[in-house]
Formats: structure tokens, sequence, C-alpha cells
């Protein structure tokens, strides 16, 4: 299907469906655009990735617009994925997430040795991601325990086709109950901002 067939078939969606169906149907549950539906090697990179981070290859899911072909950032008005574009990649894992959480909230005066960005993102986790049960590591994945080893697979995981050395940027989701009611969240806003 066209890029712009797919994009008017998901804001047709996105207005008059179920947000839940929504989200299943159009980034959970199919082929990532960024594998132009080549289910098996989506699955093959998956498998190689979790296995390096010591998750399951379920629980790994790209999103954003390496998903859908095009941003839900609505900063960036429903832009195409180009070759500028990062690619977002969902863990569902609660080991993880309560091992970040924790150390999130133990930091204590480390706090203070953070640049200006790993304080901004602490402070977001503290007031917004905790709470919907995600931790946003592309600026905190180095401090986490689990990070040197996350970032080194994470690396590695980029130089295969077609990821093609792109940043992957990793959202961890305490459950998949958390990664759903964030994401229908968004797309609410979207929602409420694209048609209101």
């Amino acid at each position: 299907m066209n890029i712009h067939r797919k994009k008017e078939r998901f804001l047709a969606d996105l207005r008059n469906k179920p947000l839940s169906l929504v989200f299943s149907k159009w980034i959970l549950e199919k082929t990532p655009y960024i594998f132009d539906g080549n289910k098996v090697k989506e699955i093959e990179w998956k498998e190689e990735l979790s296995k390096k981070l010591g998750v399951d290859s379920h629980a790994l899911s790209i999103i954003g617009s390496a998903a859908l072909g095009f941003s839900l950032n609505p900063n960036k008005k429903f832009r195409y994925f180009n070759e500028k574009s990062d690619i977002d990649v969902a863990i569902i894992s609660h080991h993880h997430f309560e091992i970040g959480w924790v150390f999130l909230r133990s930091l204590g005066t480390g706090y203070y040795n953070l640049n200006p960005k790993q304080k901004a993102s602490v402070e977001d986790h503290r007031k917004r991601l905790i709470y919907w049960g995600t931790l946003a590591t592309d600026n905190i994945l180095t401090m986490l325990p689990f990070g040197k080893l996350w970032f080194e697979s994470l690396t590695k995981a980029a130089s295969v086709f077609p990821i093609n050395d792109r940043d992957i940027n990793i959202r961890l989701y305490r459950d998949y109950e958390s990664l759903r009611a964030y994401h229908v969240m968004n797309l609410e806003k979207i929602r409420q901002n694209f048609y209101s």
C-alpha cells in the first residue's frame, strides 16, 4: 500500500475506531514499515537483539515512525519516515523496569552529578513516565545497571540491514497493560489535537 494512502487510512481509523484497536492494528500487531513487509527479516532482527538484551523476542516491538512509516509526534506533523529517522523500540520487561525504577528512585545526591539532559529525563520520569509504567532510556540508558550491555547490543543491532546505523531508542515498559495504556493515551491526545 502506498504510504500516503496508508496515512489516510490510519487517520480515518484514528478518528472513528476505538484507540486500543488503532494501536493494535497499526503499531503493535503489524510488520513495521522499515522491514517493507518482510516478516521473516523482522523476526530474525528481533531474535538476535532480544538474545543480547536478555528479553523474549515477543516482548520487543518497533514503534513510532519506523513502525508506521510516518511520525505520530505532534511537533513533527506526521512527517514521513526518512533516512534521518531513528528507530523506537518498546520492550516489555517487568524485571528490567523494576531495576531501572529502583535505580532512579535511589539516585540520591548522584542526581547532582548528572548532565542537564539526564536531570531533565529523571524529572520527566518522576512527574510522568513512571506513572505510566515506562522508562524512556534515550538519555539515561548508560546510567542504568544493565545500560552498558544494552548500549553495546543496540550498537550491534543498528548495523544490520535495514536499520543501517540509525539510532535505536528504547522505551521500557513494566507490562503489556502499561504499553497499551501509554500509547492509547498518546493516540487520544493526537485525536483531540487533530480533530478538535
